[in-house]
């Protein structure tokens, strides 16, 4: 009898028979399947252990080969080989006709990133290996962070993708990447010097210098100017070029925000309350910067607050925070084409009232794993 039928006898005797181990033993030495009857015993308990534990191996992998069946499975598999990524993961739906459907849609969107964050942290722990994770700011990452399993992940560390400054939070009520990778340290085990993150004092643009300016692209420009010369003081300060290189040497993985620089709050799909899980220009309104204006200029994108057009370049005049990559050849978009060229892991979420933003990161390599819905992957593949 081979080892597999051996297997099977004895669960059946166990499970379907109800006999006792003892009784299995003296079916077995019957049925001269075992030979020594001091040893029956222990044998039978030992076949036992093993059929358990091979019975669990089968369910696993019957649930992969259900898995690799399901139509969101195919999608993502098409995704990958069209676009040379190199994950997906697809949720249902995405075809949306109200704000609730978007708030659904963002929570199935969350519990697929973790669930793959998850298996790739597993993974690197199996062999022995480090993630220095980049986290993004933004609603999708904090959702997607507040989803992981609270425990130790003593191989994981995080760093904050941006130094954003901030002023009154009544100005925009944005979740910052120090605090989406605070959260994520925190659901991993709150280990000492696994967290990495710096912040700046905010840009100063003086109201009474907005409001003598006699029309909104002359405000625009004015407040571009004003933020350029500011940031370029606070990126040369020693505490902002120690905390980058922390961020610049060691990561190795990204959790990238993509959002799109202008979004309608007047759309009837999502409204006003999550304009903020679609961009982050909503931080640059209050210095004068016109959103509108950006995607008139061909703003299309940005990723991780590097805003990018439709060959996924950014421009120099779209710099307004100080991100991953300031100081090295690979600032800004660069920085995140260059891990993709390296086969590092940058993830992006994004699908619904995203589209305009996602093609262009895909064929520009701005990322290379998309969690995204089957409704927008369909969208995607056929464009």
């Amino acid at each position: 009898m081979s080892g597999r039928d051996l297997l099977l006898r004895v669960a059946q005797l166990s499970f379907e028979d109800r006999q006792s181990n003892k009784e299995i033993a003296e079916t077995l030495l019957k049925e001269e399947i075992l030979k020594k009857k001091s040893t029956a015993a222990h044998r039978v308990q030992q076949l036992i252990e093993e059929a358990g534990h091979w019975l669990l191996q089968e369910y696993a992998e019957l649930e992969k080969d259900r898995a690799t069946a399901t139509p969101e499975h195919r999608l993502a598999s098409d995704l990958c080989r069209k676009f040379s990524l190199l994950d997906a993961r697809v949720v249902p739906g995405g075809e949306l006709h109200a704000s609730t459907e978007y708030v659904s849609l963002l929570k199935k969107y969350a519990r697929a990133a973790a669930d793959y964050f998850d298996d790739v942290a597993n993974e690197a722990d199996e062999q022995g290996k480090q993630l220095h994770v980049l986290v993004s700011g933004g609603q999708p990452i904090l959702d997607m962070v507040s989803c992981l399993t609270d425990r130790k992940r003593a191989n994981v560390y995080y760093y904050a993708a941006a130094l954003i400054g901030r002023g009154k939070m009544t100005w925009a009520p944005h979740v910052g990447s120090e605090t989406n990778a605070t959260v994520a340290w925190s659901r991993s085990g709150r280990i000492p010097r696994h967290l990495y993150y710096g912040t700046v004092p905010p840009c100063q643009v003086e109201q009474d210098d907005l409001d003598a300016l006699p029309d909104k692209k002359q405000r625009h420009e004015f407040a571009r100017d004003t933020i350029g010369k500011q940031l370029r003081e606070l990126a040369s300060s020693r505490h902002v070029i120690d905390t980058l290189a922390e961020i610049n040497d060691g990561v190795n993985m990204a959790f990238a925000g993509l959002g799109i620089p202008y979004a309608s709050g007047l759309d009837a799909d999502y409204g006003g309350a999550h304009i903020e899980r679609l961009t982050m220009t909503g931080l640059l309104k209050p210095f004068g910067i016109d959103p509108e204006l950006l995607a008139k200029e061909g703003a299309v994108g940005d990723i991780s607050y590097c805003l990018f057009d439709r060959k996924g370049q950014g421009r120099p005049s779209w710099k307004f925070f100080i991100t991953a990559g300031e100081g090295t050849e690979h600032e800004g978009v660069d920085f995140y084409r260059k891990l993709v060229a390296h086969g590092k892991k940058v993830i992006v979420i994004g699908g619904a009232r995203k589209e305009a933003a996602l093609k262009p990161g895909l064929e520009a390599r701005l990322f290379n794993v998309l969690i995204t819905d089957s409704f927008t992957a369909g969208r995607l593949l056929a464009s």
